[in-house]
Order: structure tokens, then C-alpha cells, then sequence
């Protein structure tokens, strides 16, 4: 992943502040540290709104994850092995199968939190028979951005 969406992370930090990044926790709401981490890394992952000439004519598009929790979860440090029982290699490459599973399940359950708070919104599943990832749209900024950010995805994905 790539550190592309500086204006995005920006935009994550201020819904920050806003208290718009929570978890209810008995009967009042607190910060997330889980759900600002995956919120914050997707935006850095993607490009900013509005597109500059060179990304929009690269055919890049705005404020889209569809990197995977794999690669997400390699990106926190969640796949670290604890020990060298737990490595496997796959593919040439050590892996700690049951670590990245239990990454991927964690970082699924924060993005329904996320999406619940209306801040992202899957626009195609992923399909692990196909080998694709989902893609994730980042509803970061006002409403209006949001749409317009939204349309132009759709029209140029043709989702």
C-alpha cells in the first residue's frame, strides 16, 4: 500500500475530533482505537477528491480501498508470529496462517462498525473463489462530497 491520501487522513482526523469514531462502552460512547487504525490506514491507501490531472488521467480512483484485510492486516503488524510453531510456508513465503485469519476476522468486524457509522461502504464484495478483494468506498467527507465522490466511482468502475 501506498501512502497516497494525505487530505484523506486529514479528513479522518477531524471525524476524529468530531466523536465520530466510537464504541459504546456501557452506557456512554469512547474513542475506537481499532476503528480510527483501519479508517486512518484505508485513507492513506487512497487517492484524494478532488483527483489532481495526473491520478484522474492514470484512471485512479478516489478515496477507494480494495487492498484487502490481508494486506491491511500485514500493514498493522497483525500477522506477526508470536512464535516459529506458528509459521508455515506458503508459497516460499513464511506465513502465520491462523494469526492472519484471526486478523482478517477482527479487521472484518471493525469495518461493519465502520460501515454502520455510514464512514465506509462496500460497493462489491470480495470473492475468495475469484481471488478479488472487496472495494470499500471511504465516506469521509460532507454528504454532498460523499455523492458526488460516489457517482463519479460508479461511473468510472462501472459498478
Amino acid at each position: 500500500m501506498d501512502f497516497v491520501g494525505y487530505r484523506n487522513t486529514k479528513l479522518v482526523e477531524q471525524l476524529t475530533r468530531q466523536g465520530r469514531i466510537t464504541i459504546k462502552r456501557g452506557e456512554s460512547r469512547s474513542f475506537d482505537p481499532m476503528q480510527f487504525a483501519l479508517l486512518y490506514m484505508m485513507a492513506s491507501a487512497t487517492y484524494d477528491w478532488p483527483l489532481d490531472d495526473k491520478t484522474q488521467g492514470l484512471g485512479k480512483m478516489p478515496r477507494i480501498y480494495a487492498y484487502g484485510w490481508l494486506e491491511m492486516a500485514r500493514a498493522l503488524g497483525m500477522t506477526l508470529p508470536d512464535g516459529i510453531d506458528e509459521i508455515e510456508v506458503i508459497g516460499n513465503e513464511p506465513r502465520a496462517p491462523k494469526k492472519e485469519l484471526k486478523a482478517m476476522q477482527r479487521l472484518s468486524l471493525t469495518a461493519k462498525k465502520l460501515e454502520a457509522a455510514g464512514l465506509i461502504k462496500c460497493l462489491r464484495k470480495g470473492s475468495p473463489q475469484k481471488r478479488n478483494n472487496a472495494v470499500w468506498l471511504l465516506a469521509i467527507g460532507t454528504p454532498e462530497e460523499n455523492r458526488e465522490v460516489e457517482a463519479y466511482v460508479r461511473q468510472h468502475m462501472y459498478l
